[in-house]
């Protein structure tokens, strides 16, 4: 869960899409990593990005790239995947799609699902808090 300036927002993470991945944003979050981030991309109708702490999204968590766990699993709506900046560069940057883009499915590690309301976010707002709650 994660508490923004534009209220809270949530998602739901799956360690058997992309494991590796998966593990990393967990321990993040749960080190506070993500806590004072801004939103710094949003794209009406296409994605929210975060996980920068230097907010122009160019920056990481200082840590070992990841290699990519693509799989054929769609990026609909919702869908919580891993950005890069090429093939094996994610850290600690994700995105969560507005709509259906299939032509990021085998491209990017897709990690999980958001629940409605990451639309409201604006390119900006700050995450304030982040309880990661384990199922």
């Amino acid at each position: 869960m994660f508490e923004t300036d534009s209220g809270e927002v949530k998602l739901t993470l799956d360690p058997a899409l992309a494991p590796v991945a998966t593990t990393r944003l967990v321990n993040l979050a749960r080190a506070g990593f993500f806590e004072k981030n801004r939103i710094h991309r949003v794209v009406p109708g296409f994605v929210v990005q975060l996980g920068d702490p230097g907010g122009d999204g160019y920056g990481g968590a200082g840590k070992e790239p990841l290699a990519c766990e693509t799989s054929p699993v769609s990026f609909d709506p919702l869908a919580v995947g891993v950005a890069l900046a090429g093939r094996d560069t994610g850290s600690s940057q994700f995105f969560v799609t507005l709509a259906s883009f299939p032509h990021l499915d085998g491209d990017y590690a897709l990690i999980g699902r958001a629940e409605p309301g990451w639309e409201r976010l604006a390119q900006g707002d700050v995450v304030q808090s982040v309880r990661v709650v384990a199922p």
